[in-house]
C-alpha cells in the first residue's frame, strides 16, 4: 500500500477511533461521528490504517482562513518514518488549496515529535496550556501557511 495520505471513508471510523484510543489510551474518545464529521485523511500500510489526522478549515469574514489542526495520530509500530509529517504536509496542501493562511493547532507538551514537525513547518509555540487534556500540559501552536 501507498503511503500517501488520503481521505478515511466513512466505514472506517471505527478503525481510526480504535487508532485512537491506541495513541492516546488516556484521553477520552472523540464524539461518535468526529471522524467523519471533520476533513480525517489516513494512511495505509501493511493493509491496515496506521495513521490519521483530521482537522479543520474555518474561513473568517474579517480575517483569515485558518486551518485547526484536531488529531495527529500514528500507530506505535509505525512512528518514527516521516508518517505524522506526510500528514502535516497533506493537510496543510489542502488547506491552502481552499485558501487558508494560519494554522492553529494543540499539541501536548511533551510531545517531542510533534513539536519537531511543527518548528520544521515554521509554526510557533504561542501559548501553555496547564492540565488541558487530563492532567497534562499542552501548547498552543500557531503560524503562518
Amino acid at each position: 500500500m501507498s503511503r500517501s495520505p488520503r481521505p478515511m471513508l466513512p466505514a472506517e471510523e471505527a478503525t481510526v477511533r480504535a487508532l485512537f484510543a491506541e495513541c492516546h489510551p488516556e484521553l477520552p474518545p472523540r464524539s461518535e461521528g468526529w471522524y467523519t464529521a471533520y476533513p480525517t485523511l489516513v494512511v495505509e500500510l501493511d493493509g491496515r490504517i496506521v495513521a490519521f489526522t483530521s482537522f479543520s478549515v474555518s474561513p473568517a469574514p474579517t480575517g483569515p482562513t485558518t486551518l485547526y489542526g484536531n488529531d495527529l495520530c500514528v500507530a506505535p509500530a509505525y512512528r518514527k518514518h516521516g508518517l505524522g509529517r506526510t500528514l502535516v504536509e497533506a493537510r496543510q496542501a489542502l488547506a491552502r488549496a481552499v485558501g487558508a493562511t494560519t494554522f492553529i493547532g494543540i499539541a501536548q507538551a511533551e510531545n517531542e515529535a510533534v513539536r519537531r514537525i511543527f518548528e520544521r513547518e515554521g509554526f510557533h509555540p504561542c501559548q501553555a496550556l496547564t492540565g488541558y487534556w487530563v492532567g497534562r500540559d499542552a501548547v498552543v501552536w500557531a503560524g503562518s501557511l
